[in-house]
């Protein structure tokens, strides 16, 4: 699925800028937006192998929201430039997008 590989590659992207953040917040936020995108990219991954897919990609929605509160975070404390929170934020807003749409194709499914 083409939403599991975007969130693969940006995974891997935000890993390298999290390595960047204070060593005084690397172990607080840093660690829970690593965990937020590993988790999100994971359950993107279990769902597209369920045939039971709405309890993952309702979980994948939620650690996108606490992945778009935590980028946001990121940015405001200045942990990350305005050039990588805006290509950041493109990326979530593009994952947020494409989750939405899979979550409306498996709700109609059920409903038929």
């Amino acid at each position: 699925m083409l939403i599991v590989k975007k969130a693969f590659d940006f995974s891997k992207w935000l890993l390298h800028h999290t390595g960047k953040f204070p060593k005084s917040y690397r172990f607080s936020i840093a660690v829970r937006l690593e965990n937020a995108v590993l988790a999100f990219t994971e359950s993107l991954a279990v769902a597209n192998m369920r045939n039971h897919k709405r309890p993952a990609l309702m979980e994948a929605d939620e650690l996108l929201t606490r992945l778009r509160l935590l980028f946001r975070m990121s940015f405001e404390m200045q942990f990350i430039n305005l050039a990588s929170y805006e290509y950041g934020s493109l990326q979530i807003a593009e994952l947020g997008k494409m989750l939405g749409g899979w979550i409306k194709k498996v709700e109609q499914s059920v409903e038929k």
